[in-house]
Protein backbone atom coordinates (compact mmCIF):
# COMPACT_ATOMS: atom_id res chain seq x y z
CA UNK A 1 0.00 0.00 0.00
CA UNK A 2 1.98 3.60 -0.40
CA UNK A 3 2.39 6.20 1.48
CA UNK A 4 -0.26 8.48 -0.79
CA UNK A 5 -3.29 6.00 0.07
CA UNK A 6 -2.46 5.38 3.67
CA UNK A 7 -1.91 9.40 3.94
CA UNK A 8 -4.63 10.89 1.96
CA UNK A 9 -6.98 13.40 3.70
CA UNK A 10 -10.90 12.91 3.60
CA UNK A 11 -10.92 15.44 0.65
CA UNK A 12 -8.54 13.96 -1.48
CA UNK A 13 -10.11 10.76 -1.22
CA UNK A 14 -13.49 12.53 -2.23
CA UNK A 15 -11.85 14.15 -5.29
CA UNK A 16 -10.02 10.89 -6.64
CA UNK A 17 -13.42 9.33 -5.82
CA UNK A 18 -15.36 11.45 -7.89
CA UNK A 19 -12.61 11.42 -10.82
CA UNK A 20 -12.51 7.27 -10.39
CA UNK A 21 -16.49 7.66 -11.12
CA UNK A 22 -16.29 10.34 -14.02
CA UNK A 23 -14.05 7.72 -16.02
CA UNK A 24 -15.86 4.33 -14.76
CA UNK A 25 -19.51 6.32 -16.38
CA UNK A 26 -18.02 7.07 -19.17
CA UNK A 27 -15.91 3.87 -20.30
CA UNK A 28 -18.87 1.63 -19.16
CA UNK A 29 -21.58 3.36 -21.49
CA UNK A 30 -21.39 6.05 -24.25
CA UNK A 31 -22.36 9.38 -23.11
CA UNK A 32 -26.06 10.02 -23.53
CA UNK A 33 -28.02 13.12 -24.58
CA UNK A 34 -28.19 14.45 -20.93
CA UNK A 35 -24.51 13.57 -20.30
CA UNK A 36 -23.54 15.30 -22.62
CA UNK A 37 -25.27 18.12 -21.79
CA UNK A 38 -24.10 18.11 -18.69
CA UNK A 39 -20.58 17.66 -20.12
CA UNK A 40 -20.84 20.65 -22.33
CA UNK A 41 -22.60 22.95 -19.83
CA UNK A 42 -20.34 25.62 -17.71
CA UNK A 43 -20.18 23.72 -14.94
CA UNK A 44 -19.08 20.77 -17.00
CA UNK A 45 -16.47 22.40 -18.79
CA UNK A 46 -14.84 23.51 -15.40
CA UNK A 47 -14.90 20.04 -14.11
CA UNK A 48 -12.88 18.76 -16.77
CA UNK A 49 -10.69 21.57 -16.90
CA UNK A 50 -9.59 20.50 -13.06
CA UNK A 51 -9.57 17.26 -13.93
CA UNK A 52 -7.07 17.90 -16.76
CA UNK A 53 -4.91 20.15 -14.36
CA UNK A 54 -5.11 17.55 -11.39
CA UNK A 55 -4.25 14.62 -13.68
CA UNK A 56 -1.55 16.85 -16.16
CA UNK A 57 -3.77 15.78 -18.85
CA UNK A 58 -4.80 19.03 -19.83
CA UNK A 59 -3.90 18.39 -23.91
CA UNK A 60 -6.27 15.35 -23.29
CA UNK A 61 -9.11 17.02 -21.91
CA UNK A 62 -8.77 19.43 -24.61
CA UNK A 63 -9.19 17.11 -27.20
CA UNK A 64 -12.23 15.67 -25.17
CA UNK A 65 -13.96 19.22 -24.86
CA UNK A 66 -13.64 19.50 -28.62
CA UNK A 67 -15.54 16.41 -29.68
CA UNK A 68 -17.59 16.85 -27.24
CA UNK A 69 -18.84 20.37 -28.82
CA UNK A 70 -18.35 18.88 -32.96
CA UNK A 71 -21.74 18.77 -33.04
CA UNK A 72 -25.44 18.82 -31.37
CA UNK A 73 -25.51 16.76 -28.39
CA UNK A 74 -27.48 14.19 -30.39
CA UNK A 75 -25.17 13.57 -32.99
CA UNK A 76 -22.20 13.37 -30.80
CA UNK A 77 -23.89 11.13 -28.92
CA UNK A 78 -24.84 8.92 -31.90
CA UNK A 79 -21.36 9.24 -32.62
CA UNK A 80 -19.61 7.92 -29.58
CA UNK A 81 -21.83 5.22 -29.41
CA UNK A 82 -20.64 3.98 -32.72
CA UNK A 83 -17.14 4.68 -31.88
CA UNK A 84 -17.78 2.64 -28.37
CA UNK A 85 -19.60 -0.28 -29.68
CA UNK A 86 -17.01 -0.50 -32.44
CA UNK A 87 -13.81 -0.53 -29.47
CA UNK A 88 -15.04 -2.47 -27.06
CA UNK A 89 -17.37 -4.63 -28.80
CA UNK A 90 -16.53 -4.55 -32.38
CA UNK A 91 -18.04 -5.82 -35.91
CA UNK A 92 -14.95 -8.14 -35.54
CA UNK A 93 -14.37 -9.61 -32.32
CA UNK A 94 -10.47 -10.23 -32.95
CA UNK A 95 -10.33 -6.15 -33.71
CA UNK A 96 -11.93 -4.96 -30.96
CA UNK A 97 -10.43 -4.45 -27.02
CA UNK A 98 -12.28 -6.00 -24.79
CA UNK A 99 -12.35 -3.38 -21.64
CA UNK A 100 -12.20 -6.68 -19.05
CA UNK A 101 -8.86 -7.50 -17.30
CA UNK A 102 -9.18 -11.37 -18.03
CA UNK A 103 -8.66 -10.14 -21.48
CA UNK A 104 -5.47 -8.69 -20.96
CA UNK A 105 -4.01 -10.19 -17.63
CA UNK A 106 -2.32 -13.21 -19.63
CA UNK A 107 -4.84 -15.67 -18.89
CA UNK A 108 -6.07 -15.75 -22.49
CA UNK A 109 -9.83 -15.70 -22.16
CA UNK A 110 -12.65 -14.19 -20.70
CA UNK A 111 -13.93 -14.85 -17.34
CA UNK A 112 -10.80 -16.03 -15.75
CA UNK A 113 -9.76 -15.61 -12.47
CA UNK A 114 -9.87 -12.03 -12.20
CA UNK A 115 -13.20 -12.11 -12.06
CA UNK A 116 -13.29 -13.68 -8.56
CA UNK A 117 -11.07 -11.87 -7.14
CA UNK A 118 -13.09 -8.74 -8.24
CA UNK A 119 -16.38 -11.04 -6.79
CA UNK A 120 -14.66 -11.28 -3.33
CA UNK A 121 -13.90 -7.30 -3.40
CA UNK A 122 -17.74 -6.61 -4.12
CA UNK A 123 -18.23 -8.74 -0.81
CA UNK A 124 -15.77 -7.81 1.04
CA UNK A 125 -17.35 -4.02 0.50
CA UNK A 126 -20.64 -5.64 0.41
CA UNK A 127 -21.41 -4.16 -3.21
CA UNK A 128 -23.91 -5.87 -5.33
CA UNK A 129 -23.99 -4.61 -9.17
CA UNK A 130 -27.41 -4.01 -10.06
CA UNK A 131 -28.25 -2.23 -13.26
CA UNK A 132 -25.57 -3.64 -15.25
CA UNK A 133 -24.81 -6.96 -17.00
CA UNK A 134 -20.98 -6.44 -17.01
CA UNK A 135 -18.64 -8.99 -15.83
CA UNK A 136 -16.85 -7.49 -12.39
CA UNK A 137 -13.73 -7.05 -14.22
CA UNK A 138 -14.42 -4.75 -16.27
CA UNK A 139 -12.57 -1.66 -15.95
CA UNK A 140 -15.86 0.55 -15.90
CA UNK A 141 -16.76 -1.70 -12.52
CA UNK A 142 -13.06 -1.45 -11.06
CA UNK A 143 -13.05 2.10 -11.15
CA UNK A 144 -16.61 2.31 -9.55
CA UNK A 145 -15.67 -0.04 -6.85
CA UNK A 146 -12.51 1.92 -6.30
CA UNK A 147 -14.24 4.69 -6.16
CA UNK A 148 -16.82 3.26 -3.54
CA UNK A 149 -13.56 2.27 -1.48
CA UNK A 150 -12.02 5.53 -1.55
CA UNK A 151 -15.30 7.25 -0.18
CA UNK A 152 -15.79 4.40 2.39
CA UNK A 153 -12.62 4.89 3.88
CA UNK A 154 -10.83 1.59 2.94
CA UNK A 155 -7.44 2.00 1.71
CA UNK A 156 -6.84 -1.38 2.26
CA UNK A 157 -9.56 -2.16 -0.47
CA UNK A 158 -8.61 0.33 -2.68
CA UNK A 159 -4.65 -1.32 -2.40
CA UNK A 160 -6.31 -4.52 -3.87
CA UNK A 161 -8.21 -2.75 -6.55
CA UNK A 162 -4.96 -1.20 -7.76
CA UNK A 163 -3.07 -4.28 -7.99
CA UNK A 164 -5.90 -5.60 -10.39
CA UNK A 165 -6.08 -2.31 -12.24
CA UNK A 166 -2.15 -3.03 -13.54
CA UNK A 167 -3.81 -4.25 -16.77
CA UNK A 168 -4.83 -0.84 -17.52
CA UNK A 169 -1.62 0.18 -18.96
CA UNK A 170 -1.50 -2.40 -21.35
CA UNK A 171 -5.32 -1.76 -22.75
CA UNK A 172 -4.64 1.97 -22.42
CA UNK A 173 -1.88 1.90 -24.68
CA UNK A 174 -3.77 -0.12 -27.46
CA UNK A 175 -7.02 2.14 -26.81
CA UNK A 176 -4.76 5.12 -27.33
CA UNK A 177 -3.31 3.21 -30.57
CA UNK A 178 -6.64 2.49 -31.82
CA UNK A 179 -8.27 6.01 -30.82
CA UNK A 180 -5.26 8.24 -30.99
CA UNK A 181 -7.19 11.61 -31.36
CA UNK A 182 -10.70 9.79 -30.67
CA UNK A 183 -12.65 10.76 -27.63
CA UNK A 184 -11.55 7.21 -26.07
CA UNK A 185 -7.77 8.05 -26.58
CA UNK A 186 -7.89 11.13 -24.66
CA UNK A 187 -10.03 8.95 -21.85
CA UNK A 188 -7.89 6.27 -21.63
CA UNK A 189 -4.57 8.72 -21.15
CA UNK A 190 -6.81 10.21 -18.09
CA UNK A 191 -6.96 6.57 -16.96
CA UNK A 192 -3.19 6.05 -17.38
CA UNK A 193 -2.69 9.66 -15.22
CA UNK A 194 -5.18 8.78 -12.73
CA UNK A 195 -3.66 5.12 -12.12
CA UNK A 196 0.19 6.59 -12.34
CA UNK A 197 -0.89 8.77 -9.60
CA UNK A 198 -3.00 6.52 -7.49
CA UNK A 199 0.06 4.34 -7.38
CA UNK A 200 2.58 7.54 -6.36
CA UNK A 201 4.11 7.63 -2.87
CA UNK A 202 2.93 11.23 -2.83
CA UNK A 203 0.01 12.98 -3.36
CA UNK A 204 -0.52 15.67 -6.20
CA UNK A 205 0.95 18.99 -6.39
CA UNK A 206 -2.40 20.50 -6.92
CA UNK A 207 -5.38 19.48 -5.11
CA UNK A 208 -9.06 19.84 -7.19
CA UNK A 209 -10.22 21.95 -4.48
CA UNK A 210 -13.95 22.99 -4.02
CA UNK A 211 -15.64 19.53 -4.96
CA UNK A 212 -19.03 20.68 -4.47
CA UNK A 213 -18.19 23.23 -6.88
CA UNK A 214 -16.34 20.36 -9.36
CA UNK A 215 -19.19 18.09 -9.80
CA UNK A 216 -20.55 17.51 -13.24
Amino acid sequence: MTEFLVDMSEEEAADLAFMAEFLASLLLTPPDRDCLQALRSMQGQVSLGRIGGYLGEETAVDAIRQILTAGSAEEVAVSLERRHTALFEGIFRQRSLPPYASAWDGTGRLCGPAVGRMQQILRDLDIHLEGTSEMPDHIGIQLATLAEALRRGRPDIAARLLDELDWCARFGAALIKADDTGFYGALARLVLAFKTLMTADEAAAQPLHDPATARI
